[in-house]
């Protein structure tokens, strides 16, 4: 196929943000559609962007003709009825992550993508960031030696609940039982990047607080009670011997610092265009243990064929594309489907477990 057309859901916000400009830097998806709660909204949008068509009706879109993927892109409650529309039309799919609310709507997706045989993806970007993936072949070569812990500090007042303001349109991730806070957002990324570079989790202990437990709306001046959590703290052991610890932070000077620290030195990685770790094209830091620091760029071959894109959101996100491409096309591209979703999503849980019972939990990384 020369083009796969592309129809997104929720074009308005991220799927504008970073989808739209992600697809326009590749020459073999043309996005075709779009769909918005209101016709008026879906119209503006296709204007704005040169889409031809537009739909209030997810369902409608997911049932033409000419479009192959349909993108949802939008708040994580309405994940599940929309992914749903689109295998139940047959389509393939890209979900933003959480995939999900639950694990069991996430399983439960998972099921129906196989069932239709249909190919999908959840957006975890960080595993298609080139810099991401020059780590993972450093560590895999041997670079530092035995991979022996791995220490990870985010500051996220780039997210949309700083520092105990919110706007109005993201008082939804105040509430934990919507599926996207800080656990699941901030910290599930880095924790998948992680996992990706180093080694899947194999016990996890952790600390969830909600440190701003009344929070105010940026537009009124109101305030909104809280019970997601705001505060990540991580501890854990992969399943090659490495200690993790991680602290997420709603506070302080956004940034990141994360090591991972081996027998002989340590890649330390830390953002270049100052956004959230899954957006940011990264800087990388070689340090030996004689103090020696060496600053390595990401070499060109780990571009993916991609189109040079500014930095923004679609950074990573056009990387997905490319290699989603690949498993549309027929290869074995290895994308964050929704197998590696629900595997999240059961992290996601076993950190809230040893949150509520001060246990480490085990994890188990079968699907």
């Amino acid at each position: 196929m020369s083009k796969w057309g592309v129809g997104i859901i929720g074009a308005g916000g991220w799927g504008g943000q970073a989808h739209i400009p992600a697809l326009a830097a590749k020459d073999n998806y043309e996005v075709r559609a779009v769909t918005g709660s209101r016709l008026e909204s879906a119209r503006a949008a296709a204007e704005l962007h040169g889409i031809r068509s537009y739909y209030a009706s997810a369902e409608e879109m997911a049932e033409q003709d000419d479009i192959d993927v349909v993108v949802v892109s939008v708040k994580v409650p309405a994940h599940d009825r929309l992914i749903r529309s689109a295998l139940g039309a047959g389509k393939h799919v890209y979900s933003e992550w959480p995939l999900a609310r639950t694990t069991s709507e996430a399983e439960a997706l998972l099921a129906l993508a196989e069932q239709q045989g249909v190919q999908h993806i959840a957006g975890l970007q960080a595993r298609a960031n080139p810099t991401v993936c020059y780590v993972r072949n450093l560590v895999q070569e041997g670079t530092i030696g035995r991979v022996m812990a791995v220490n990870a500090i985010i500051t996220l007042p780039v997210f949309p609940t700083a520092n105990g303001v919110v706007d109005l349109a993201h008082v939804y991730l105040l509430d934990a039982g919507n599926g996207a806070d800080q656990l699941t957002i901030g910290a599930a990324h880095v924790l998948d990047a992680i996992e990706f570079m180093v080694s899947p989790f194999a016990e996890v202990a952790g600390t969830l607080d909600t440190q701003y437990p009344e929070v105010q709306v940026l537009e009124t001046g109101a305030a909104v009670t809280a019970n997601a959590p705001d505060h990540v703290l991580i501890s854990g052991r992969l399943a090659q011997g490495a200690l993790v610890s991680a602290q997420f932070v709603n506070a302080g000077a956004p940034g990141f610092t994360l090591r991972i620290i081996g027998s002989e030195g340590e890649l330390v990685i830390t953002p270049q265009d100052q956004l959230m770790f899954q957006m940011d094209r990264l800087k990388l830091q070689l340090v030996r243990p004689t103090g020696d620091t060496e600053f390595l760029g990401t070499p060109a071959d780990y571009d993916l064929k991609t189109q040079p894109t500014p930095p923004g959101p679609w950074h990573n996100v056009a990387h997905l594309y490319t290699l989603f491409a690949e498993r549309l096309e027929g290869s074995a591209a290895e994308v964050p489907d929704f197998n590696q979703a629900v595997r999240l999503h059961r992290l996601l849980d076993a950190i809230r477990e040893a949150a509520a019972t001060g246990m480490q939990q085990k994890i188990d990384n079968t699907i």
